[in-house]
């Protein structure tokens, strides 16, 4: 029809002869021609729309195809395969070097299909009858493209296929680490590298998508990534790896006088661990405390008491009878510290830290004592006592015998002697103790022990020697009275649990032997050495204030002797005060000690067994 239209036009205008025309058709011909032309193209757009009527304009064409003369329903049938064919491209989509391949529709991406048919159909019907004429003649004699089309989106859709790539690609940091392995008695330190983590970031991803296909399907997107840097990496670790190396190359030791405790790099490597602050290098740290038990093994193992020789004077020539020892203390406080400081600087042999002392006597220097005479002896007796009392005696005796006092030293009876208790040996026999109605004896562990310190008491105070501590009793014992040395005001109590004590000094430049000796009923004490070249006088007893003791006989009931049994265990003595002045001289000034005692009276006590038999 279109052709038609436009050779009946050209038939018009070559049949005329515009120009042999007379003057008034020359000015009315082409008022006449435009007339016509107005009306011939209205007519013709009349034409067009009733000849296209529900149909869409010839020349129209979407996404390349030709619609015109086809109604929106056709048009909609021949568009299907295209957009079909649009929503159903693949999407390559990729972060770093993975990809991910999805349709378009799966990324949410839609093409309205009634739009475009709609818009074709608007064409040349649109606006006013000159506009809408000049569309359809455009369409009718040039054709009509339309614009590509516009896509839409479902975000959602898309937002939750990117949020399942990201639950596949995403991946954390991973922070480098250290560890120490142990094999057997050996250890080796493993640094494993630290990852670089990565995320999707959907959000941005998304955007990107949506720019990427607003006109169009494009074959790949470049998803958005962010890099995760880990904490920790591996140059945070290097130092303390190459420390820990070094303290696990070898056994760590520790050393005294040729003894050794050694650990292997495997029980070395239990007290390493590591501790890292954020931004700073990690750093060794060695916890020493499962080693506390070894320690005090150790401890146990080294530490000693100093011990000085004991000897025997047999008339000239000096027995050994007790080895000396030097003294060995381990200084146990600093041991971690010093364990630990010796491991994190990788020296791994450690001297222990062990300080000796040498005894005040050592088994060799016998000769040198100048032990040549005996000085002075005192001698006390027992007879009657209980089995107990003369275990004990027996039993302290032995421990003061052979000991040797150096010049200047001080001798103390409760340490030489020891603990005196039931572990230490010792028997309950019988003790004073004060009570409210004066004094009583009551059994007591190691009982009968003060004799042994008053036949020492006496030589001891007969010689001149420095007294430092002595005590007396609560009431006078008649056995301690004794001749030679013995008299009213010579006595020495002493009870270790109780801090009470006999000390002395010997104040000569000569080493002084104490020994003691038990036979039958009769211990004694000499002492032998160098005689010293001071005088010695004893003045007294002088006794004042005597207080006559009830004689009349006390009997007890007493479940510590057996029922049936009777012992006596006080005997009636006169309650007095009394001083006992020494005074030596011969060696620059003279030295007075005065030795003021009170005793209170003591009864006739008699025990009446109520225990077993």
């Amino acid at each position: 029809m279109r052709r038609v239209a436009i050779a009946q036009a050209h038939r018009w205008f070559t049949a005329f002869d515009f120009l042999n025309a007379p003057l008034n058709w020359r000015v009315i011909a082409p008022v006449a021609v435009v007339v016509a032309a107005i009306a011939f193209l209205l007519s013709m757009t009349i034409a067009i729309q009733v000849a296209y009527a529900g149909r869409i304009l010839s020349g129209v064409r979407v996404m390349g195809i030709d619609v015109g003369g086809h109604s929106p329903f056709d048009a909609q049938a021949l568009l299907g395969p295209t957009v079909a064919e649009l929503t159903s491209r693949p999407v390559v989509l990729r972060a770093e070097d993975r990809e991910w391949q999805l349709f378009a529709s799966d990324l949410g991406v839609r093409l309205d299909v009634d739009a475009l048919v709609d818009g074709a159909y608007a064409v040349g019907r649109e606006g006013n009858p000159l506009e809408r004429a000049a569309a359809q003649w455009s369409a009718f004699l040039f054709g009509e493209r339309m614009p590509p089309p516009v896509l839409q989106f479902n975000v959602q859709q898309r937002d939750a296929a990117l949020q399942q790539i990201a639950a596949e690609f995403d991946r954390p940091a991973q922070d480098a680490r250290i560890e120490i392995v142990a094999s057997g008695q050996g250890a080796s330190v493993v640094l494993t590298p630290e990852v670089i983590g990565s995320r999707l970031v959907v959000s941005e991803s998304s955007l990107r998508i949506q720019e990427a296909t607003r006109d169009s399907v494009p074959p790949s997107v470049d998803l958005v990534v962010q890099s995760l840097a880990p904490s920790a990496t591996s140059a945070d670790f290097t130092d303390a790896q190459e420390q820990t190396e070094r303290m696990l190359a070898g056994p760590l030791t520790l050393e005294f006088e040729g003894q050794r405790w050694t650990w292997t790099p495997g029980d070395v490597a239990d007290l390493v661990s590591f501790d890292r602050s954020p931004g700073q290098s990690a750093r060794v740290v060695v916890d020493t405390s499962p080693l506390a038990p070894t320690f005090d093994r150790i401890t146990r193992e080294i530490n000693q008491t100093a011990i000085t020789a004991r000897f025997e004077w047999t008339g000239g020539d000096l027995r050994v009878i007790r080895e000396s020892q030097v003294g060995r203390k381990l200084d146990a406080e600093s041991l971690p510290g010093l364990v630990r400081e010796h491991l994190l600087g990788a020296d791994l042999a450690i001297e222990l830290p062990v300080a000796v002392t040498q005894p005040a006597v050592s088994s060799a220097d016998g000769p040198k004592l100048g032990i040549r005479e005996r000085i002075q002896e005192g001698r006390t007796t027992f007879a009657g006592s209980v089995p107990e009392k003369l275990h004990n005696i027996r039993l302290a005796a032995s421990r003061l015998n052979g000991v040797v006092v150096p010049p200047g030293g001080l001798f103390s009876f409760n340490k030489e002697v020891g603990p005196t208790t039931l572990d230490a040996g010792f028997q309950t026999g019988w003790g004073i103790v004060a009570s409210a109605d004066g004094a009583r004896t009551i059994p007591s562990v190691a009982g009968g022990i003060c004799q042994v310190a008053t036949t020492l008491f006496q030589p001891v105070i007969h010689a001149g020697y420095q007294i430092e501590e002595r005590n007396w009793h609560l009431y006078w014992i008649n056995a301690y009275g004794q001749p030679p040395l013995g008299m009213k005001g010579l006595d020495a109590t002493v009870d270790e649990a109780a801090g009470v004590d006999f000390k002395f000094i010997n104040t000569t430049s000569d080493y002084l032997l104490i020994q003691s000796n038990v036979t039958g009923s009769t211990l004694s004490f000499g002492l032998y050495g160098t005689k010293p070249s001071w005088d010695v006088k004893i003045d007294g007893p002088n006794i004042t204030n005597v207080i006559p003791a009830n004689r009349e006989r006390v009997t007890q009931d007493s479940p510590s002797v057996p029922a049936g049994k009777q012992l006596q265990v006080e005997t009636a003595q006169d309650g007095f005060d009394v001083e006992v002045v020494r005074t030596v001289t011969g060696e620059g000034e003279a030295r007075t000690l005065r030795l003021r005692s009170h005793y209170i009276p003591s009864r006739n006590v008699v025990l009446v067994g109520s225990g077993r038999a």
